[in-house]
């Protein structure tokens, strides 16, 4: 009897601990303000009350918890004196956060090895958000990259913290598949950053922008702690919900929980520099640009006559000198003294002039730019990023046609088009992911085109460095004229061509190619050749203005001639669109209007 009475007094006594102890726990979740649960979300990775991450390595409630029992969980793990060690050197920044929660002294992690290396060779004494602009060739980076930078007082030890997947080949039907489907592996690399920035500027063409970020010591420890944490873990990439943006603004979101709110948005990288810029985090920025860049910006302002005689001057091995920079305007020289030194890299860079003639022209600059030594270039502000539209796009327009009207609904989740301002931008470009169409007439709603990927651009040649233009696009289209309104087919086109400036608000085109169509008709292909100018004019408005000329479009051996001019207005975070076009041979002709009301978001 005494024997029994024990044992009840012993599972009472059990039960009353764990009961005190999850009363002990639930009160705590309840101590937690809005933006301490916030913060929490950003260090569990979790996205409308469910886990984003769901590597059981990385969660301690399970895959189906919510924010609740995974904060509880580690809770219980933190304050629990046999789970604690291991936990400390699992959850580093976790630990951190349960300490000031607890007003404890932050912990001590001397006795975890690969940790406390980590600490000692990777500092964080200032965090910057990185930008590497967009590579239309690169289906991996068509949009840019957006990553974390971590470097010590005196910038000797600066590391890129980066998380991407791999894309092999250019098969872009299964490329999108597993981006958007089956998901694709996706790495989480901390790596030297001089290497990452050399990479992305030399060998890739890109410009490298670095906002410094604005945070306290334990909110630089927080992120770089919780960047451990991620070390090893399977996150799956997903092109919509998972990539390098989302990633790197939940991990922002952690000392800045108001960007959590954007979290559940498709994101880009460029959305989350200018989410970031509109935040209490945004520094100041700078900007590295590729030399590639640099020669054209530099020499945007310069004739063909002044860049061919120095050409000339750079590669004449007997040249010993330079000609004198023109004195008169001091911007416009400074301007001409950097374009002779990129373009002096350059040159050196591509292999025409050797290591001795690159470096007698260099002293040559010294020597007649003793005049510049005192000025920078401020170059933050040029084509800076964060001054583009939004890079997705909601559409609603009205196209008029001689025996009928549509009402067109158009949804573009990434990028941007040909109509929009580009200024910013490395060129005039079109980025089209996923775009849909729908047609809605008087008597129904049909699918009216897919264009799974688009690419334009048109990249000013230059005298000296040279520079190509051209398209890419694999679409299905219901058929483009009334007169051939059953020509539902897929089709993929690509051409390559040429551009240039006749003003520096006009740009002028043109491109020779080719496309492959395919119906029940059976399969074909449609040459074409395209000219066409892009005019800034007053107001923020753009003239779009197209010629185009295409044999054998619907698989009738005929010739079809199509004019297009578009005019668009941008008013904050919309454009309107107005335009006419004309589509015609010996056999029909057929004009149209189109208005269309465009929203950036």
């Amino acid at each position: 009897m005494a024997f029994t009475s024990w044992i009840k007094r012993s599972l009472w006594a059990s039960f009353f601990l764990i009961f005190q102890g999850a009363v002990a726990e639930e009160s705590e979740f309840l101590k937690l303000s809005a933006d301490e649960k916030a913060q929490l979300a950003s260090l569990f990775h979790f996205q409308s009350g469910k886990p984003k991450i769901i590597d059981p390595a990385f969660l301690l409630s399970g895959s189906k918890g919510d924010l609740k029992a995974e904060f509880e969980s580690n809770l219980r793990a933190y304050v629990s004196m046999e789970q604690r060690p291991h936990y400390l050197c699992r959850f580093p920044a976790r630990s951190l956060w349960m300490s000031r929660f607890l007003s404890e002294e932050a912990p001590n992690f001397e006795h975890c090895e690969e940790l406390y290396e980590y600490t000692l060779q990777v500092p964080a004494d200032d965090i910057s958000l990185v930008y590497a602009s967009e590579n239309l060739l690169s289906p991996s980076s068509f949009m840019g990259h957006s990553f974390i930078k971590m470097k010590d007082k005196e910038d000797h030890r600066a590391h890129a913290v980066s998380y991407f997947t791999e894309v092999e080949g250019f098969n872009l039907p299964v490329i999108l598949f597993e981006a958007l489907v089956t998901g694709k592996d996706g790495y989480f690399i901390v790596s030297p950053y001089e290497e990452a920035k050399r990479y992305y500027k030399d060998i890739e063409g890109r410009n490298v922008y670095e906002y410094s970020l604005v945070m306290s010591d334990f909110n630089r420890e927080l992120i770089r702690l919780h960047l451990w944490e991620l070390k090893g873990k399977k996150i799956d990439y997903y092109f919509h919900t998972n990539n390098c943006a989302t990633l790197t603004l939940d991990i922002l979101a952690i000392v800045e929980p108001a960007l959590l709110k954007h979290s559940e948005e498709w994101l880009s990288p460029l959305d989350v520099i200018k989410y970031v810029n509109e935040s209490e985090l945004a520094g100041p920025v700078s900007i590295s640009p590729s030399l590639g860049w640099k020669v054209r910006a530099f020499g945007e302002n310069l004739g063909f006559s002044e860049k061919q005689r120095l050409l000339q001057s750079l590669t004449d091995k007997a040249n010993n000198s330079l000609p004198p920079v023109k004195v008169g305007d001091s911007t416009s020289a400074m301007l001409e003294h950097e374009y002779r030194k990129a373009l002096n890299e350059w040159l050196y860079s591509e292999g025409k002039i050797n290591k001795r003639q690159y470096d007698s022209n260099r002293s040559s600059m010294m020597r007649s730019g003793a005049d510049f030594e005192h000025f920078v270039v401020d170059l933050s502000d040029y084509k800076n990023p964060v001054q583009r539209a939004a890079d997705s796009q909601l559409m609603m327009g009205v196209r008029s046609r001689e025996h009928d009207a549509n009402v067109l609904l158009s949804w573009l989740p990434a990028s941007h088009l040909q109509l929009d301002d580009n200024r910013n931008a490395f060129s005039e470009s079109t980025l089209q992911v996923l775009k849909s169409t729908v047609g809605i007439d008087k008597d129904r709603a049909y699918l009216d085109e897919v264009v799974l990927y688009g690419i334009e651009s048109y990249l000013p040649h230059d005298e000296v460095i040279g520079g190509l233009s051209g398209r890419f696009r694999l679409l299905w289209e219901r058929g483009g004229y009334e007169s051939y309104s059953t020509n539902r087919r897929f089709h993929v086109d690509g051409a390559l061509g040429m551009a240039g400036h006749s003003r520096p608000s006009v740009l002028n085109y043109v491109t020779l190619g080719s496309g492959l169509s395919a119906s029940g008709h059976g399969v074909w292909l449609n040459p074409q050749l395209e000219m066409g100018s892009f005019l800034y004019l007053a107001n923020d408005s753009k003239l779009n203005l197209k010629y185009r000329l295409i044999f054998n479009e619907f698989n009738r051996s005929d010739f079809i001639h199509n004019i297009e001019i578009l005019n668009t207005y941008r008013v904050a975070d919309y454009a309107l669109d107005i335009g006419f076009s004309y589509a015609g041979n010996q056999h029909f002709s057929e004009p149209q209007a189109l208005f269309n009301v465009r929203r950036f978001y």
